[in-house]
């Protein structure tokens, strides 16, 4: 029954950073596009929240499994008192870094848990790590340089 708590938590705390990361810079574009100027601070329009809260959604619905399954029981087995354990731990650190605005990401976070609870019960699956840590490195200069290029294609197109 704990366990629905910190799983409820977690979802929670992940909408806060996860979304907010994503809806951030789109809330700045809508308020530069109805401005014409850069601010400080934007609203976040209702319809965006919820617009992005439906595609949180969709995307675990229809494309999260595989990440489920990875983290539920390849990385290393999971029972009720673990997953407990990793889920609040996990929790508490996405709380922490959303109240402190550091944007962190919340999927992570929770291997980085599930991994934790592997190596105190020795039975973590290193050779799925691997991977995943590479792709953890991989990442950030991947969407860095993706980033950049869309840059100046909207910007060669577009003038800006």
């Amino acid at each position: 029954m704990l366990q629905v708590l910190t799983a409820s938590s977690f979802a929670f705390s992940h909408g806060a950073n996860d979304i907010a990361n994503a809806i951030g810079p789109f809330a700045a574009i809508i308020d530069i596009l109805r401005t014409g100027t850069i601010n400080e601070e934007s609203a976040v329009p209702v319809m965006a929240m919820a617009t992005f809260g439906i595609a949180l959604v969709a995307g675990l619905w229809f494309i999260g499994k595989e990440v489920i399954d990875t983290v539920g029981s390849r990385i290393t087995e999971i029972f009720p008192v673990t997953g407990f354990a990793a889920e609040l731990g996990a929790t508490l650190v996405i709380l922490l870094a959303t109240k402190m605005g550091i944007p962190v990401s919340s999927t992570h976070i929770l291997v980085g848990a599930v991994i934790g609870i592997g190596m105190l019960n020795r039975n973590a699956n290193w050779t799925l790590m691997r991977p995943i840590a590479m792709a953890w490195v991989i990442t950030l200069p991947a969407a860095a340089t993706m980033a950049a290029i869309f840059f100046f294609l909207l910007k060669a197109i577009f003038g800006y």
